[in-house]
């Protein structure tokens, strides 16, 4: 125990153990992060490989990011239950399986299979990492390890693209997916030192509210993906966006009424944690646009090789690396609300804005590059934060479900962006491709064609007539630059959303202590500082029913 943390009950291990335990949890959510960029660089190849449409090509990243964050809040419950060690190391090994599956796929539809068998891992392992860190740290160092959590991130979305973009030059495209499998093997490995807290309180899973609530964003997410292109009035999409009512309001129902709920509603009485939580959702869904089409717009349009490609998006996740620890270490002095604001609304706006408006088929390399440094201080400010704010704001014996709650919003942000900007752009372009190809002598079914992608429009023009080769590849790259720049300029209003909600809702001052209750109020008689400010650093938010809300804090220890 450590009374002095305000927290229910501290894992006691020494400092130089915590600090050990903080690299092997880091580089088990690095495996993950460094997956979910992998694909961006690989992408290219894998569409001209399997001839994807743009839909196809946008499922490959979202069966991955739908049935991992479907499946967070899951994975936390099932950390605060079983353990959260056993639980990331289940994580780990389906993680690695998925992959080398991935690797063997003989068509389209097996390699969106493994992706989401690759998510369910992902699921599995990352909200382990942050409740255990939450148990293992006390609270006035919690930010510094927040802080290189974030930057490992940075190290996975930096190796991503890179590594992605060599493996296929150099190998293939499926190589990029057998490179989790020697990694996960020496993290599980070091998981022997990682202590193995859980509740005492063995809650009751509530599966129905991961089921209604999986299969309502599958839904969702599909009708997204599938609307546009198909048509609202489609029977397949009238009857996803009914299935994703059904179930998104039968989870909301169930989390209304049962025990032990999946979302406990407790953690919305607390104003930090829905402002950063709401805060990193919608700066999630302004950014995930950049690192989806810039690795595209360089191998597609620029014409320059995969591992070019990644070398290219680096800056970025560079920046991370090096500027998200000292973000951690400077949090307690400047506080969360300056970064929450600052950090999407001019980083996260502005390079939108400059890609936006500069981006060309022949734009200088070092224009992009100084946007992606910018975008890359404002990501090392943002997600250290978020994650402590929201953290700081439950009780340490809910740290799994707080965790898995947090990192939901994060992943439905990115989901949503990739679901919503890849549908947006996909319009835009085959509305070009049509305009732009109009007048020239080509068949109805080759213009669909290249409507339908510029991965699948590649692999139709060595059967074109030399004569028309040149204005078709105009057209072709033409109409994609002016997508992307269009959905770039589509995403600064929620960079800009991001940074209004942290303003509004995220306190000026960092919790200097962890709550213990989800119905005490930070702002209780005696809880004032010198300096006038809450000890928690923030407001009660809007009262929920105490039908719904927990009481009592649970216990938590080390088996």
């Amino acid at each position: 125990m450590n009374p002095a943390d305000g927290n229910v009950a501290s894992v006691n291990v020494s400092a130089r153990r915590r600090w050990i335990i903080l690299a092997i949890l880091a580089g088990s959510q690095t495996i993950v992060s460094l997956d979910a960029t992998i694909v961006n660089t690989a992408l290219p190849t894998i569409k001209r490989v399997f001839e994807m449409s743009e839909s196809q090509s946008l499922w490959v990243v979202d069966a991955y990011l739908v049935l991992f964050g479907g499946l967070l809040l899951l994975a936390g419950a099932l950390g605060d239950r079983f353990g959260r060690r056993r639980i990331l190391a289940l994580g780990l090994t389906v993680f690695t399986i998925a992959s080398i599956a991935v690797a063997f796929s003989p068509n389209t539809e097996a390699l969106i299979l493994g992706r989401g068998l690759q998510g369910i891992g992902g699921a599995l392992v990352l909200p382990q990492t942050l409740s255990t860190l939450t148990a293992v740290f006390p609270r006035q160092e919690r930010s510094k390890a927040f802080g290189i959590w974030a930057g490992a991130m940075g190290i996975g979305m930096a190796l991503g693209p890179f590594l992605g973009g060599t493996l296929v030059d150099q190998i293939d495209w499926s190589a990029v997916f057998w490179v989790p499998a020697p990694l996960s093997a020496l993290a599980l490995l070091a998981l022997t030192i990682v202590p193995s807290t859980k509740s005492v309180l063995h809650t009751r899973l509530d599966v129905p509210g991961a089921v209604t609530g999986t299969v309502g964003m599958l839904a969702l997410v599909f009708s997204i993906i599938e609307g546009i292109p198909r048509g609202w009035d489609d029977p397949v999409i009238i009857a996803t966006i009914t299935v994703a009512v059904l179930s998104l309001s039968a989870f909301i129902l169930i989390e209304r009424r049962t025990e032990q709920p999946l979302v406990p509603l407790g953690f919305f009485k607390q104003r930090d944690f829905v402002g950063a939580m709401v805060g990193m959702f919608f700066i999630m869904f302004a950014l995930m646009g950049v690192l989806f089409y810039l690795p595209q717009f360089f191998q597609l349009v620029q014409g320059v090789s995969a591992a070019e490609s990644g070398l290219r998006v680096m800056p970025l996740a560079v920046v991370m690396i090096v500027c998200a620890p000292v973000a951690g270490f400077i949090l307690p002095r400047i506080g969360p609300r300056f970064l929450l604001f600052w950090a999407p609304t001019m980083h996260g706006g502005g390079c939108l804005l400059i890609l936006a408006l500069v981006l060309a088929v022949d734009t200088p390399y070092w224009i992009i590059g100084l946007a992606l440094a910018w975008l890359g201080i404002g990501g090392s400010l943002h997600m250290p934060a978020t994650t402590d704010t929201s953290m700081a704001a439950v009780p340490v014996d809910m740290a799994g479900k707080a965790s898995a709650v947090t990192t939901t919003g994060q992943e439905l942000g990115g989901t949503m962006s990739i679901a919503i900007l890849g549908s947006f752009a996909a319009v835009m372009y085959a509305s070009g491709v049509r305009d732009g190809l109009t007048g020239l002598p080509l068949s109805t079914a080759d213009i669909d064609v290249m409507a339908s992608g510029i991965g699948a429009a590649y692999h139709l023009l060595p059967s074109l007539d030399p004569a028309t080769l040149g204005d078709v590849q105009a057209t072709l790259t033409d109409s994609f630059v002016q997508a992307i720049r269009r959905t770039f300029l589509f995403g600064i209003s929620f960079a800009v959303i991001a940074g209004v909600v942290g303003w509004i809702l995220v306190p000026k001052r960092q919790r200097l202590v962890q709550a213990t209750s989800l119905d005490a109020s930070p702002t209780e008689p005696g809880a004032a500082l010198a300096n006038g400010a809450s000890p928690n650093g923030a407001k009660e938010f809007a009262p929920v029913a105490s039908a719904v809300a927990y009481r009592k804090p649970q216990k938590s220890s080390v088996p």
